[in-house]
């Protein structure tokens, strides 16, 4: 996908996670209570390098929604800056690993909350639709 459209689509992404989480889905036994945290770790820290500054030491998969409740707040710089960067080839950054085109940083974390949100979406549908039938839910059975 464009990162133009990952970009448009990054909020709406954020509120499927979120709804996806909110729900009964059984997601335990995936690697969101890790992956979730690092990644909104990683967005922030290029966020950071333009003043916008978000923190949150909430664990697992609930940092999601102090990370949402915070772009809410400040989803007009933080769509002015995402833009700047993804029309910025040049700009570098920093890294434990070394360093990296920020552009390519922020497009690589839009990336991930898109295919999150598509995972999440399509387990939900699978679930609602019953399916499929080999597998169980244990901790949904009432």
């Amino acid at each position: 996908m464009e990162a133009a459209a990952l970009y448009l689509r990054f909020k709406d992404n954020l509120a499927t996670i979120a709804g996806a989480l909110n729900s009964k889905l059984e997601v335990r036994s995936m690697p969101y209570n890790t992956s979730i945290p690092l990644e909104i770790d990683l967005l922030a820290d290029v966020l950071r390098l333009h003043g916008l500054d978000f923190t949150s030491a909430t664990p697992g998969t609930a940092r999601l929604f102090d990370f949402q409740q915070w772009y809410a707040r400040h989803e007009e710089a933080v769509n002015a800056v995402m833009h700047r960067i993804l029309e910025d080839k040049k700009a570098y950054m920093k890294t434990a690993t070394g360093t990296v085109l920020q552009k390519e940083m922020l497009y690589r974390r839009l990336e991930y909350f898109k295919e999150t949100a598509h995972t999440l979406e399509v387990m939900m549908t699978q679930q609602q639709l019953h399916s499929p039938k080999h597998f169980s839910y244990p901790f949904l059975k009432q």
